[in-house]
């Protein structure tokens, strides 16, 4: 973009040369600054399609790479559950003389081994509580997973239609230098005053003011994508593939139960809820003894020796215990409860959000046909109308400009239209938790 900053220096005293009050108007020189916008931008680094860039960020997106160690990690947590805690052992020296520093004076010397067992069945009980926890972090994955795929689908698009506006922008540049070669023959005749010239150039000013705004929006998308697939945030993405404009789509019932089905934050609340309800087992189960068991050797000097064993239970319904107990499962079961509420909630807001992404995405396309097919053939038509009208002095050269302004807006408004509906199917395979095949879809290859 320097060749363009250079040319605001130029446009600004070239306007102080055609103000008031000037004698006349150079227009050799609006054309060199025409001109000085330069060549439209190459982007460096290969093509990138949009699935080639989805399936890298699926592979090297930071976040998921922590999930999927986090998945791991889980793993091995319901076979801790399963396993007995660790035994303890101890050593104790009985009857050691007051009088002796010697530990061999003593008579006895007992050696124990100690082994808590929990009750039976709370060991699994434990483990598929944990099997629970690793099902959700599982889940997780897929849940992010959703997220960056409509993340990139977002960035991608953002970034084709800033790229794509730069395009149309550079285009009615070149509208415009023929505009200016037909007011310079008109000027030199003595048919217009240097209004129109003047006019010429406020509308360049624009268009340069427009690009500058729109090169920050594509470089901050491409530095946004470039994020989303672990690239250097400020290096080069290639040429990008266009939208399509009509993907179909199945009837929205159907859309909602392949949601209802298959949509991984509405799959997490089912886990929550499974883990509730193991967790409420773990604290029923607690009315049940644990047990300890002890076995020992005891070494007495001068005397027989002799084995020592031990069996131990809790009482975990002792009336000053029983409250304990009783506290937990209440609120287990209350958090089994909230659980349930929270899936009901969590299918109506997907319902509703398979419905918004899909209106959204079907006025998008009605707009982008509309556009295409209409309202944009219409706009180059009245342009060129108004372009000869304009040569033979029947409109003057506000016409001229409102019709191009006209043109660059509903070309504009054509890929904003693709934009907004690839965002919406983004949201829409989002909601629904699965990708819309695109094998079905077409590419209206019309205005470019």
């Amino acid at each position: 973009m320097r060749n363009r900053l250079v040319f605001v220096v130029g446009l600004v005293v070239f306007g102080a040369s055609v103000g008031v009050g000037a004698a006349a108007p150079d227009v050799e020189a609006l054309q060199r600054q025409l001109h000085a916008f330069g060549e439209r931008p190459v982007y460096d680094g290969p093509p990138l399609a949009l699935q080639a860039a989805l399936s890298e960020a699926l592979e090297k997106n930071p976040e998921l790479i922590a999930l999927r160690r986090q998945f791991e990690a889980a793993r091995f947590r319901p076979a801790q559950e399963r396993f007995l805690m660790a035994p303890t052992f101890d050593a104790q020296i009985w009857q050691w003389p007051l009088n002796s520093l010697n530990p061999a004076n003593t008579n006895m010397y007992m050696f124990m081994m100690n082994q808590d067992v929990p009750g039976r069945g709370k060991r699994a009980l434990r483990a598929a509580v944990a099997q629970k926890g690793v099902d959700l972090a599982e889940n997780d994955i897929a849940v992010r997973a959703r997220e960056v795929i409509d993340d990139v689908k977002r960035a991608y698009a953002d970034l084709f239609v800033s790229r794509k506006a730069i395009d149309i922008h550079l285009t009615s540049v070149d509208l415009l230098r023929q505009f200016v070669d037909v007011t310079q023959a008109k000027y030199e005749t003595g048919r217009i005053s240097q209004q129109d010239v003047l006019k010429a150039v406020v509308e360049v000013a624009k268009l340069h003011d427009d690009l500058i705004v729109l090169d920050l929006q594509a470089q901050v998308a491409a530095a946004r994508l470039n994020r989303l697939l672990n690239r250097p945030i400020a290096g080069p993405v290639g040429p990008l593939e266009e939208p399509r404009e009509h993907v179909p789509l199945p009837a929205i019932d159907v859309l909602q139960s392949l949601a209802l089905k298959s949509q991984p934050e509405l799959q997490r609340t089912r886990l929550a809820i499974e883990r509730s309800q193991a967790e409420l087992a773990v604290a029923k189960r607690e009315y049940k003894p644990d047990f300890s068991f002890q076995g020992g050797y005891l070494l007495m000097p001068g005397q027989t020796d002799s084995l020592l064993v031990r069996v131990g239970m809790t009482w975990p319904t002792a009336p000053w215990v029983r409250g304990r107990l009783d506290a937990k499962v209440a609120e287990a079961t209350a958090n089994v409860e909230a659980a349930t509420a929270g899936q009901q909630s969590a299918e109506n807001a997907l319902r509703f959000a398979v419905q918004e992404a899909y209106l959204r995405a079907k006025a998008a396309e009605q707009r982008a046909t509309l556009l295409r097919s209409t309202i944009l053939p219409q706009s180059r038509q009245t342009l060129e109308v108004s372009r000869i009208a304009y040569q033979t002095d029947r409109v003057d050269f506000l016409a001229l400009i409102d019709n191009q302004r006209v043109l660059l807006t509903s070309q504009l408004d054509y890929f904003k239209a693709l934009s907004e509906q690839a965002q919406a199917l983004a949201d829409l395979e989002r909601a629904v938790g699965m990708e819309i095949p695109p094998a079905t879809a077409s590419i209206v290859n019309g205005t470019k």
